[in-house]
This record gives C-alpha cells, structure tokens and sequence, in this order.
C-alpha cells in the first residue's frame, strides 16, 4: 500500500512539474511598435520596445529628430532613424520630419452666386512661414486672408469669395514645401435664381466638385473617381475617347458617387460630369493611360498601380520643384535609379551615387570612383559627384550605404545600419562643423577588440580637421578655422606643437586655460585658472585669489611683487581680463 501511495505521489509531482513548465511563457523577441513613422516639425511621436526589460534609444542626426525614452520630436524637415538597443539586439525605426500640417475645417466650399462668400479656418503646424493662399481659376473663387491677418495659436482664417459659375480649386501651401505642405479646398459656385420645386427650369443650382483633376490608369487597369454632387439623380456622365478609357457608376455615399475607370489602350481623354438639366453645368476629369510601366522611367504623375505587388515609387524633383515618380523593383539598384533621373532631368547631384561618371554643377567639381561590393547590383565601376571642397566624411557615407557594408575605424555622419558580428560596437561623438556653426554627430563602427589609442587619435584628427572643430579641445595638427570669427591658441607639450580653436570674440578665459593646464599637467604663473594650483614656497611662489561672479579665479605668482608681470597680474585678475597665451 506505502509503494502503491509513493509510486502515485510521484506520478502527481512529476505531471505537476510539467504542467508548471508549460505554463512558464517564453521571453518574447524584442519588438519596436513602428517602423517607419512621419513626424511634424515641433511635435513628438512616441515609440515602445515590447519584449524588452531595458532599452537605449539614439538617433542617427539630432538636427532632424531627438529620442528620449522612445519619445521621437522633430526638428528639422528630413529623414533619419532612431536606433533602440536592448542587449545585443539594435531596432531602428525610420523617422520623417515634414515642414508643417495643415489641415482645414472643411475640404469643400459651395457658394450660390458671385459676391458670396465663405471664411474658412486652417490649422497650419509646425511652421507659419511663408504661407501661401491662391486659386487655379480667379474667374470662378478667390481667396485671401481674412484681415487684418491675424494667427490664432496655429490657426488663421481665409475667406472664399465667389467670382464667377464653375468649380476651382484652393491651394493653402508653403513656399518652401509647395509639394509636401499643401491643403486644397474644392469650390463649387452656382446659381440660385430658380424655383427648386419647378420643373420646367432650364437652369439649377446643381454642385459637381471632382475630388480628382486627373487619373493615372495603366492599360487594362483601374483606378477610382469619387464626385460629389448636390442632385445625383439628375447628374450624368460621358467620356470623350471610349478606344482609350471607360468608366463605370458605382456605389454612392450620400452625395458621393465612385466611378470605376479602366483603362483600354495608351492615350488621354477626358470624362465629363454634368447636368442633365443644364449641360453648361460640368466638371471634367482628364484621364491618363500608360499602355506599358516601366522600371526606371519617369512619370509626370504618381502611377496608380505598380508591375508587381512588391515594386516601390520613388520620387526626384527637378529645379522648379515639379516632382516626378519611377517604379523600381523591391532589391532596385539606387545608383541605376539615380542615373535615369539625372540624365531626364540633366541635373545631377552631389554625394548621390550613379553608373555613369556624372556631369558637373560647378568647374571646380570632381568625382570619387569606386568598384561596388553589394552584388545585389549589377556589378561595375560606380561614381559619386562631389563638390570641389567635400566632406569626406558624408561621401564615406554614401559608399558604405549604397554597399550597405561599414568598415571598421571609418568615420560616418549616420549611425552605420550593419554590424559585421554581433559583437561589434559603435562610437559617436559632436562636432561642430564650421561652414554652419551647427553641431552633428559622427559615428564609427569598431570591433570587439578594439585598439583604444586609434580610436583616441581617429576622433581627435576628426574633431581638428578640415571643416569640423570643437572650442577648446586640444589638436595635434593645425585645424582649418573660419579666421572671420575663430582664432589657434599655440602651445607645446614635450616638445611637441600643440594647437587650440577659440571664438575671436567672448573668449572664455578660464575654460581655455584650464584644458592647457589638464592637457600638459602644469600650472603656468601669471595665468588665471578655475581651481587652485599649488604653490612651492622653496620657490618663492604664492597664490593670488580674486572672485568672479559666482567663481574663484586663482593665479600662481612669485614674490616678485614689483615685477611688471605681477602688477599687470593684479590688473587683469580684477578685470578677468586674458592672461598669457
């Protein structure tokens, strides 16, 4: 019986064991909640990293977003990532920032006669400047702000005034972002001088607004129309061309109406919505049709379908900022892409990486070539345009990018997205570049076990070299300074030259001298200093001591107490003016 209870006792414990096991969830993966997010100039965003007890978060360029506990702002119009790591695992998220939102407290205006009017109120986020009202037909709506022009937080009112029958458009825009900053407004104006209810007028006061100019369809696609209509029932339709498009009625939604367009053989015609009552009344819809898509063409208009569900569309801008897309397939080659837009556009840009050797923005232009590592591409010579006095830093950039592959002890201006193992690590450090008095960051990619003196002398020829310095960090070769408002402090330690970048003007005295003072280890006389040096009575030296606003201000004299030197040493420390070099 004892055996029996025990075997029975044991059988319990061990299912109760594993059933306790399988009830033990797993960790779960480290996961960011987005992406891929766009973020308003000014405003935040928040991100989170589910799976995870403890996250570092960064961001690969401050100057166009800051993270801090996964809340992303914005700073600067741009594109850039924020990196969370939590252990050996790093998540980005790529991050958008647009010059401003606007939105309005409606889309759609209808007026009854000329001289009406409508105010309509627009929130403008992220940037007020340059703000920029106007009509595509002055003989149909105008529009102006409504005076005296005043903002109200982010919120500024125009008024719509009628001018003439037919619709126009509204555009609310940014001077500086015309095509990513906009708000459009449709506008409807007719004539109320009728009976409704009479059904012998020749005229109404029928509204048709086309939430659509045009379309893009390919041949033997569709693409979708929405109309609004103020009389659907009395509204009908027609397309100039059948041979190149049809269009179908579908389904309504009030007074919405969708129409199926497909698209039949290359060519552009037009369909026309209208009265049945008052065929003066219409809008016309202008329908375009690509008999074929192709990879790496450009199109004037934003195409409505792709070749394959996994294709992508990218965007160029020429110089009047039109813009214009290109389909390219999902492992696409960004130097082909590149090179098909400049040679239609004839405009090449700098730092951009093309097939062909790219033609010149400026005499004093070069080029950097280079045989590609990522044979995702086809294989060849590919080539970057660079500016007479470049960055290197942003063409090491460029290549490492388009190869997708960073090497180690190579400085980056974004955070290097491929580690080689997983445990690799990467440095970052601030400088301030000098042609805009702006400071951005740098990165490095460094291996496990990494040499700390190349990595030292790596960010400090950095920090002093061509067109990046940092005020009162100490260089061992003569940095490139803007001599309008900088100016090289020189010292030697052991022998050897040292160098030191100050502002020409507002100078901080002591900060100056204490880093020559941390850089050599010694306490010079006569020169003011933050902390207190030591004084060595066998050598007859003594400490001077004034305050300065909130400091002490110490200086290392010798009992030549008539000397020139201590008499101007006097002077200066009650002035806090420069001492020595």
């Amino acid at each position: 019986m004892k055996k029996t209870f025990k075997s029975l006792l044991s059988i319990f414990l061990a299912v109760f064991m594993v059933a306790s096991l399988m009830a033990i969830p797993s960790s779960a993966a480290a996961k960011l909640s987005k992406t891929s997010v766009t973020v308003t100039k000014g405003y935040q965003t928040t991100l989170t990293v589910s799976g995870a007890s403890s996250v570092t978060w960064s961001t690969g360029d401050k100057s166009i977003a800051t993270v801090s506990k996964g809340k992303v702002v914005g700073k600067a119009p741009g594109t850039t990532y924020v990196y969370a790591k939590t252990g050996s695992t790093t998540l980005k998220c790529k991050v958008t920032v647009v010059a401003a939102k606007i939105t309005a407290n409606t889309s759609d205006v209808e007026l009854d006669s000329v001289g009406d009017s409508q105010i309509v109120t627009l929130t403008v986020k992220g940037s007020h400047s340059g703000l920029t009202i106007g009509t595509t037909n002055k003989n149909v709506a105008s529009a102006s702000w409504v005076k005296p022009v005043e903002w109200d937080g982010n919120k500024i009112k125009a008024r719509i005034t009628a001018k003439g029958k037919g619709t126009a458009r509204i555009k609310v825009y940014l001077k500086k972002y015309p095509s990513t900053c906009y708000k459009y407004i449709d506008v409807s104006v007719g004539d109320s001088l009728y009976e409704e209810d009479d059904p012998d007028v020749s005229d109404s006061n029928m509204n048709i607004v086309a939430l659509s100019q045009k379309v893009d369809v390919n041949a033997n696609g569709t693409a979708t129309i929405q109309v609004y209509s103020s009389d659907l029932k009395n509204m009908n339709y027609s397309v100039n061309n059948t041979r190149i498009a049809t269009v179908t009625a579908g389904n309504t939604s009030g007074n919405y109406r969708n129409y199926t367009v497909k698209g039949i053989s290359s060519g552009t015609t037009t369909v026309r919505f209208y009265d049945k009552n008052n065929t003066k009344k219409y809008v016309d819809v202008t329908i375009n049709v690509n008999s074929d898509l192709k990879y790496y063409e450009l199109y004037p208009t934003r195409p409505t379908t792709t070749l394959v569900s996994t294709d992508k569309i990218l965007t160029f801008s020429a110089n009047n900022y039109t813009t214009y897309y290109m389909i390219v397939p999902a492992n696409y080659d960004p130097a082909q892409a590149n090179t098909a837009a400049a040679q239609k556009l004839n405009r090449y840009s700098y730092y951009e990486v093309y097939t062909v050797m790219p033609g010149r923005l400026s005499s004093n232009d070069t080029y950097k070539d280079f045989y590609h590592t990522n044979y995702t591409y086809n294989y060849g010579v590919r080539y970057v345009l660079l500016p007479a006095n470049y960055d290197k830093v942003r063409l090491n950039t460029a290549i490492a990018k388009y190869n997708n592959s960073f090497e180690y002890y190579t400085i980056y201006n974004e955070r290097p997205a491929v580690n080689q193992n997983a445990w690799d690590d990467i440095r970052s450090w601030n400088v301030i570049d000098a042609s805009t008095g702006k400071t951005v960051t740098r990165y490095m990619l460094i291996p496990y076990n990494f040499d700390q003196d190349r990595i030292d002398k790596i960010i400090a020829d950095d920090k002093g070299s061509s067109n990046v310095y940092n005020y009162y960090s100490i260089y061992s070769t003569y940095p490139n300074i803007d001599s309008s408002k900088d100016n090289v402090v020189y010292y030697t330690k052991a022998g050897s030259p040292r160098y030191m970048v100050v502002p020409k003007t507002g100078v901080d005295v002591l900060k100056r001298n204490e880093a020559i003072k941390n850089d050599t280890g010694v306490y010079e006389p006569y020169i003011m200093y933050e902390t207190q040096p030591t004084a060595d009575t066998a050598k007859g030296q003594y400490i001077l001591t004034s305050q300065y606003g909130s400091k002490y201000i110490y200086v290392l004299c010798t009992y030549e107490r008539n000397s020139t030197a201590h008499q101007q040493a006097w002077a200066n420390i009650a002035s806090a003016a420069p001492i020595g070099n």
